[in-house]
């Protein structure tokens, strides 16, 4: 999985000022000679994050929120490609209930009947082709745990699907605030275990299913892959993904880095944005230190499946991204890291705008589809 689709890097030239701007690049090397920061931000994304910065989107009741990444998505974002299949599905699980809430960590009890009430979330698979391909990715989509839904990335599935030349099964997770951590890990775990259960029924080949996802759809993704760090919650994963696929991912919730202090303004996700999504999933920032939340945190990640991950230039999640791909390998796991150093975190809803973002959202899913190979 070495070298794929990789953009062309841009110039290595440093800025020769002492203090860098936001737009100009850091100093340093952790891309092994790839340049970590493009000069600016490519323009058509910075006309579109300016726009946003207009009404600072933390300062969003959640619900109208949730209604605004939807009217963003399909106003800005991908064309709708037809399927040859798309299949709707609700599925219960089997943690907290919509009166109880989310439960405290190691509070948790599979055998509580207060816990057994069945809710449901939904999924919605993606057959391409009516050659079903061989492979199957499971999709969990961003929006910090808070927004976002199998409606919002439904034409970003779809393309995945179509030249990644894969089936998509998305995840509608529950979301929090109504739906604190660790809801959303549990139900992740429960559709995972779901869909390895009833692959007959679903049509999947059993032996190559992955799972993946952008920004907090990453870090449910690849919570996925590390049992040990399960077995405080009511449920775990009974497969190891057969390979993983990280879009932007958010894998440390401590905001210690220079790319979360540094990044605040102009951009689709900033530092705030992120401190708004950390206070809304999370029952108290103490949490932020436990690997559950943090997985960048845990001691071991030796367990991974093979891997794909993407970081960006523009994000307050790159210095997180980088190190975990940093790990991945350094624990001797197949990895393909992707740096875009000229693109936002986000882009692939602005893709209508911005044709950078429409290339490298071409390239994404040329990342996904060299997991055929």
């Amino acid at each position: 999985m070495d070298n794929i689709n990789k953009p062309t890097p841009l110039s290595q030239d440093k800025s020769s000022t002492d203090k860098p701007s936001l737009n100009e690049p850091l100093e340093g090397e952790p891309l092994q000679g790839k340049r970590l920061q493009a000069p600016k931000l490519e323009a058509k994304q910075l006309m579109v994050a300016k726009w946003l910065s207009l009404a600072p989107l933390y300062k969003l009741p959640v619900t109208l929120f949730r209604y605004v990444f939807l009217a963003m998505d399909r106003v800005l974002g991908l064309t709708k490609i037809e399927m040859d299949k798309v299949i709707n599905l609700t599925v219960p699980v089997s943690t907290g209930t919509p009166l109880l809430g989310t439960i405290p960590l190691n509070e948790h009890s599979a055998s509580d009947s207060s816990h057994t009430i069945a809710n449901r979330i939904k999924l919605r698979i993606y057959h391409p082709s009516a050659t079903k391909p061989q492979k199957t990715l499971v999709y969990f989509h961003g929006g910090g745990g808070v927004i976002g839904s199998i409606n919002t990335h439904d034409h970003f599935c779809r393309y995945l699907a179509k030249h990644g030349n894969m089936n998509i099964i998305s995840v509608g997770y529950r979301l929090a605030p109504e739906h604190k951590f660790p809801i959303p890990i549990c139900d992740a775990i429960e559709a995972w275990n779901y869909i390895n259960t009833n692959h007959q029924q679903l049509n999947i080949n059993p032996q190559h299913i992955g799972v993946g996802g952008d920004s907090a759809g990453g870090y449910l993704a690849c919570i996925i892959g590390l049992h040990s760090l399960q077995t405080s919650l009511p449920v775990q994963a009974k497969v190891t993904p057969a390979f993983q696929f990280l879009i932007y991912p958010m894998v440390d919730l401590q905001g210690l880095t220079e790319s979360y202090r540094r990044f605040n303004k102009q951009l689709i996700l900033t530092r705030d944005l992120m401190d708004y999504f950390r206070l809304k999933y999370l029952h108290s920032l103490d949490e932020v230190t436990l690997p559950l939340v943090s997985p960048l945190q845990a001691k071991d990640i030796s367990e991974s499946p093979k891997s794909y991950i993407l970081t960006l230039g523009y994000d307050p999640l790159r210095d997180d991204g980088i190190a975990y791909a940093q790990r991945l390998k350094a624990a001797g796991i197949n990895t393909q890291h992707q740096h875009f150093d000229d693109c936002m975190h986000g882009f692939i809803s602005i893709t209508k705008l911005s044709a950078r973002a429409k290339q490298a959202t071409h390239n994404i899913a040329m990342g996904l589809n060299s997991f055929n190979e």
